[in-house]
């Protein structure tokens, strides 16, 4: 909480300085987040650009609006726009409302007799973006929200004490819904076209697909610092990233929670004018040892991949995690892309080869249609993949894993598809996983990525799906009437379908909902 604070204070100081010294002739580009939002599935671009990690600054595209000023606001632009020579700023009032229908006809965590429930959601924040000269970049945001879940992501919440993506809460009402509030910052800073420096407290996402095996959004926001170099075909990135290393409600709150450092590096080439390849590391390490004393190796300050130590002050290991992105354009709007991570090495079969995988591919203009946007996208993470001997060295964040939210030891196949026609949207995703399960808390069979992987219980050889064999379907539906592409309020309606199922218990959820939603903040309950 003192580090959000803190990099909120700074980002606004570092604004009012910059702002009085700014001397630019045009207008700079500004944020544009809605390249990669929940809506929007593919990035239509006839380039091979560095897209590997993200979020990435696009230039804005100019607007023609007309009318009321009320007409204009509500659904042309944003309702704070100020655009000068030397500046730019947007900004609006958000809102997410919606409520909704969910049947789990088994028992739920909350009371055993109570089969359906009402999920809902109230939301309320601000957002704000924009630029000064052409060189700084800003973005900030706040929501405060009041909500209900449909059964699968209840029974996450209250086992995690976290919501999905969006930090932890506080019980509200009759204990069946939650309180909680999350935000968001970042200052940028590219003095020329071959650097970019990034400060803030928010998410990054490395891949091309819709999943990352590498570094996902999937968990909470912390805060980071990113360097960026770029020359010629190569882009070098390197970020010191602070994590939590796990939510526990024993723990004291003037000590805190236990926390971790990153490194996390990615040299990113376009070979070719249609194949991309990236080299991936990231370095956890612990923050402080099991006396709360601290445990910072001065290796954390290394810029340079693959030149770190092994072990912190107190002799604790860190953990590292290497691996590849590679992207293939096949033809124009149409890529092949692909990770491998490893975790570690060992002999075929044993519970020590620790990896995961990742094969797909991504159209725009599907088949000729226009607008008809396609992900199909395989997963796969071995047992123990992304655990370590410790949560203060294991891949996650705030009891949330920092890679694919199935964690390890799971197969995953995925499909998605988007359609755009004048202001209406169709969005559909569906996906097949399965994974092993551990029948009991003191079996361990590499899933759980929170527990070390020290009590393993099994030594000898293991396959992906051992332990109690788990099955998910996955299916959800939306379709959205868009009134102000620029805010991306719309009228928004969906169902999700899911089915989970091993031989002790099967999990049948059936969520509707109607409402009317605001962002281009990605929020995914698609586990």
């Amino acid at each position: 909480m003192h580090i959000r604070s803190f990099l909120v204070s700074l980002l606004f100081l570092l604004f009012i300085i910059f702002y009085q010294d700014t001397h630019a002739q045009t207008a700079a580009p500004l944020l544009e987040s809605n390249i990669y939002n929940e809506q929007q599935v593919i990035y239509n671009n006839d380039t091979l650009l560095h897209t590997a990690w993200r979020p990435i600054i696009y230039t804005d595209t100019p607007r023609a609006s007309s009318g009321s000023w009320f007409h204009r606001k509500f659904f042309q632009e944003h309702l704070l726009e100020v655009k000068q020579p030397k500046f730019n700023i947007n900004a609006d009032v958000i809102f997410d409302e919606y409520i909704g229908y969910s049947k789990r006809p088994i028992p739920t965590v909350i009371q055993s007799d109570e089969h359906t429930h009402v999920p809902m959601m109230n939301t309320r924040g601000v957002e704000i973006s924009g630029n000064f000269s052409d060189k700084f970049y800003f973005e900030s945001a706040f929501y405060e929200n009041q909500g209900r879940f449909g059964g699968y992501v209840d029974s996450f919440i209250r086992q995690r004490l976290v919501i999905p993506g969006q930090g932890a809460y506080k019980n509200v009402g009759d204990g069946k819904g939650f309180d909680f509030s999350a935000s968001t910052t970042r200052l940028v800073f590219m003095p020329n076209k071959h650097f970019a420096f990034d400060l803030g407290y928010g998410k990054n996402f490395i891949g091309d697909g819709y999943r990352s095996l590498l570094l996902s959004d999937w968990s909470y926001n912390y805060p980071y610092f990113k360097a960026s170099a770029s020359w010629g075909k190569f882009q070098y990135n390197v970020m010191w990233s602070q994590y939590i290393s796990q939510i526990n409600k024993a723990y004291n709150n003037k000590q805190g929670y236990f926390r971790k450092w990153a490194q996390t590096f990615l040299i990113d080439w376009k070979a070719t004018r249609h194949l991309s390849l990236g080299v991936f590391e990231t370095v956890i390490w612990p923050d402080q040892d099991s006396m709360r004393n601290k445990d910072m190796s001065p290796w954390i300050a290394s810029p340079v991949i693959f030149l770190h130590g092994r072990e912190s002050p107190s002799g604790v290991k860190n953990n590292v995690i290497v691996g590849t992105n590679i992207k293939y354009r096949l033809f124009n709007y149409t890529h092949l892309y692909g990770q491998f991570a490893l975790d570690s090495t060992g002999s075929s079969g044993s519970w020590a080869s620790r990896y995961a995988a990742q094969l797909g591919i991504r159209s725009g203009n599907t088949f000729g249609v226009k607008n008809l946007n396609t992900i199909l996208e395989g997963n796969l993470a071995r047992p123990f993949t992304y655990a370590s001997h410790s949560l203060n060295t294991n891949y996650a964040h705030n009891n949330q894993p920092l890679a694919h939210p199935l964690g390890a030891n799971f197969k995953e196949g995925l499909l998605m598809a988007e359609y755009t026609y004048k202001t209406w949207r169709f969005r559909f995703e569906s996906f097949v996983a399965n994974y092993g399960a551990d029948s009991t808390r003191s079996i361990n069979y590499g899933h759980d990525i929170f527990k070390p992987t020290d009590t393993h219980s099994v030594t000898d050889n293991v396959t992906i799906g051992e332990g109690l064999s788990t099955n998910i379907f996955y299916a959800d539906f939306k379709i959205a009437y868009v009134l102000n592409p620029v805010t991306n309020m719309r009228i928004e309606t969906g169902f999700t379908f899911r089915n989970e199922k091993n031989s002790i218990v099967t999990y049948k959820d059936r969520i509707f909902y109607i409402g009317i939603r605001m962002s281009f903040r990605r929020i995914g309950y698609d586990f």
